[in-house]
């Protein structure tokens, strides 16, 4: 096919998908995805399924912090029960170390289930499932730029996918309704007429990035309901000036921009937006409802921190948007955790399943909340592997609450930045000597599933 002929079928695509808008945006969807969720939870209530409970529950983000606490633990000691019986090398770990399933009763006991340094991912594949249960590999490179192959399979993605529903659902919806002042309904509708989403991020065929990976499976969301998706960083290309072509045309029909991309590439956009004196004028009073969703970490290829403040004072005047949809977003590939600071008081909230605590970086020992120290996870979402992770980032985090702001029950997380090296060094070589010769080799297995392995 010619490339005319494919721009005339992508015209009629979006044609047709543009015309069928208006009768998605006047059904009721969102009742209807509730319902099928909420069918959902009832059985995982009889498959006494805490995990699935915990993922897809009806007041997901909106439980009392005792009552969320309590479905947490026992989510957490359920994929424990999981990850010691099926994970050799996390079995061989817990057994050095002598605690096992039956030891853990309640939201103390949580902190004595051994985690893992994310180091120790760059030198084994561990895995707690089959080769044959993998859906995709993702990697992460860190600090060292040695990567991280981590494997995903159907139950960790879908797990992911159904708590971001929710999310969108319990809390943002109702939250951006009160920002423009519409009511659910109203506020549903405008979006399903006017949302397009914009990634600056390859395909995912190009690239096994956590970030990349994300972006594009949440873009696999937008077509049933006829939301058009641009991803600018086809074949690996950043033409800036056809980016914002795109943007322009795009922004005359469709009034509700949704933006994400890593720090850098949105930094050499404006850029570029610099050296033409060109200035969008998307949403300068918060109006349309236009975000800019940014991940990667706050560092310059070089190793420079990027000062925050200045960083979203520039996206404000280069796109015109305001600060409440300036998001902010931390996660990582060794799990499927994440914050975002999607909330008028700009503070990261973690996204509800997993249990966020801190570690001495020399001693490695569980601190109090509001403590300095090594962000770590308990991740029960996770299947493949054991999302027990000591990250080698630096931070703080609260005990779940509720938030003032935005009504979620949460644990706000205050990012630090990187942990020194020979620290990270210090704390993953007592876990690294444990792997053996198989997760070696399945760490390659995981390398050549990925698009930068089969090159």
């Amino acid at each position: 096919m010619s490339p005319t002929d494919e721009a005339n079928k992508m015209g009629i695509r979006e044609r047709i998908m543009r015309g069928m808008r208006p009768l998605i945006a006047s059904l009721p969807a969102p009742e209807m995805v509730t319902m099928a969720l909420d069918a959902g939870y009832l059985w995982t209530r009889y498959r006494n399924d805490y995990i699935g409970q915990l993922v897809i529950h009806p007041k997901h983000g909106l439980l009392p912090a005792e009552e969320f606490k309590d479905l947490q633990t026992k989510a957490i000691r359920q994929a424990f029960k999981h990850h010691y019986k099926d994970c050799a090398f996390y079995h061989n770990q817990c057994k050095s170390i002598g605690v096992k399933p039956d030891d853990i009763h309640s939201f103390d006991d949580i902190t004595k289930i051994p985690q893992i340094p994310a180091e120790t991912f760059k030198q084994g594949g561990i895995l707690s499932v089959p080769e044959n249960k993998i859906l995709t590999v993702v990697t992460t490179s860190g600090t060292s730029g040695l990567p991280s192959y981590l494997a995903r399979d159907i139950t960790s993605l879908g797990r992911l996918i159904i708590e971001g529903i929710r999310y969108i659902i319990n809390i943002l919806y109702p939250m951006c309704g009160k920002i423009i002042g519409k009511s659910l309904k109203d506020y549903y509708r405008y979006a399903m007429k006017n949302w397009h989403f914009g990634l600056f991020i390859p395909s995912i065929k190009e690239s096994s990035s956590w970030m990349t990976q994300v972006s594009n499976y949440a873009g696999l969301l937008a077509p049933p309901f006829a939301i058009p998706v641009d991803i600018y960083l086809k074949e690996m290309e950043f033409n800036p000036e056809k980016i914002l072509e795109k943007i322009k045309e795009a922004n005359k029909e469709d009034k509700m921009m949704c933006f994400a991309g890593f720090h850098y590439i949105i930094n050499e956009m404006m850029n570029y937006m610099d050296e033409t004196g060109e200035m969008l004028e998307l949403d300068p009073m918060g109006e349309n409802v236009c975000v800019m969703i940014i991940a990667g970490g706050w560092k310059k290829l070089s190793g420079e921190a990027i000062d925050k403040k200045a960083f979203r004072k520039k996206i404000k005047e280069h796109f015109g948007l305001i600060e409440t949809f300036i998001v902010d977003v931390y996660g990582f590939g060794e799990s499927n955790y994440f914050a975002v600071d999607f909330c008028p008081s700009k503070k990261l909230h973690s996204i509800c399943s997993p249990l966020t605590i801190t570690r001495d970086p020399d001693t490695l020992e569980v601190q109090d909340f509001g403590e300095k120290g090594l962000i770590s996870v308990y991740d029960p979402t996770m299947n493949t592997f054991p999302a027990f992770v000591i990250t080698d980032d630096l931070g703080r985090v609260t005990e779940p609450q509720i938030c003032e702001s935005c009504g979620m029950t949460t644990q706000f997380l205050e990012y630090l930045g990187r942990a020194p090296k020979a620290e990270l060094r210090s704390c993953g070589l007592k876990t690294q000597q444990l792997l053996t010769d198989k997760d070696k080799r399945e760490l390659e297995m995981l390398r050549m599933r990925t698009p930068e392995g089969r090159k």
